[in-house]
């Protein structure tokens, strides 16, 4: 992972570690919960006028996520603390923003840790995008928390349109084999998995404003489907080179 090097970076994170608070995903609300109590060194800003909160582990890394910041066991502090020094100043004892941190913990039945607390504060847009984060890929149907199936039910999601000339651009120049575990089915399943391939998007097509060109060999990879949803398991989606590394620190 790779650290801040902007103060929007900070911001950034700052409003998606705050989003975790009301996700529709349990174990996004449960990261959380953890990293505010469990946190010594603080962002503080004010979004839509409530005291927000993130630890320095986390906004210390560029597009830092919970699945990233759970994935990378590695972060340490003594790196992303003298880096967020850098951008904010340092950071300090501040009564008023732990005031502040202590009622948000009241307000969320959430017991602190009894270790000292040391904060920055930063501006923060007077308000964010009311996005409510579900558990998977940004911009699909998310799975939800009741155990019910069978029901009829209208799901309404945007559909982005790809171009099958940029797919086949992509395959051609980089093969049909995963980018990510170099998995091919041609090799595994014979004739039949010849060419088969996704290929992902390394700047999320959702994320773009309309109908924009696309260099197929700089903006697309081929991944295998695994690799594909594990690359969009984290909003942003994780790097390639992320998931190389992940992949690679498995036993």
């Amino acid at each position: 992972m790779e650290l801040v090097t902007t103060i929007d970076e900070i911001t950034d994170n700052l409003v998606r570690f705050d989003r975790y608070r009301t996700s529709t995903s349990s174990q996004h609300r449960s990261f959380f919960a953890d990293r505010l109590r469990l946190g010594k060194i603080f962002v503080h800003g004010i979004i839509d006028g409530r005291h927000v909160f993130c630890p320095s582990r986390f906004v210390g890394y560029v597009n830092c996520t919970a699945q990233k910041h759970v994935a990378f066991p590695r972060k340490n502090g003594s790196i992303t603390t003298p880096r967020i020094n850098r951008l904010l100043g340092e950071h300090s004892a501040d009564g008023a923003a732990e005031a502040k941190y202590l009622e948000l913990c009241r307000q969320l039945n959430i017991q602190p840790s009894e270790k000292g607390r040391t904060y920055w504060t930063i501006g923060v847009s007077a308000t964010v995008p009311k996005e409510i984060l579900g558990g998977g890929e940004s911009g699909f149907p998310d799975e939800t928390e009741e155990h019910l199936e069978g029901a009829t039910k209208q799901v309404v999601v945007n559909a982005y349109e790809r171009n099958p000339k940029a797919r086949a651009a992509c395959i051609k120049h980089y093969g049909a084999t995963c980018s990510v575990c170099q998995f091919d089915f041609r090799a595994r399943y014979g004739p039949i998995g010849k060419g088969f391939i996704h290929v992902h998007h390394l700047k999320p097509i959702a994320k773009q404003s309309g109908e924009h060109a696309v260099d197929p060999i700089a903006d697309l990879r081929p991944v295998c489907p695994n690799c594909h949803a594990m690359l969009h398991i984290s909003d942003p989606p994780l790097t390639i080179e992320e998931l190389i590394e992940i992949v690679n620190t498995q036993p």
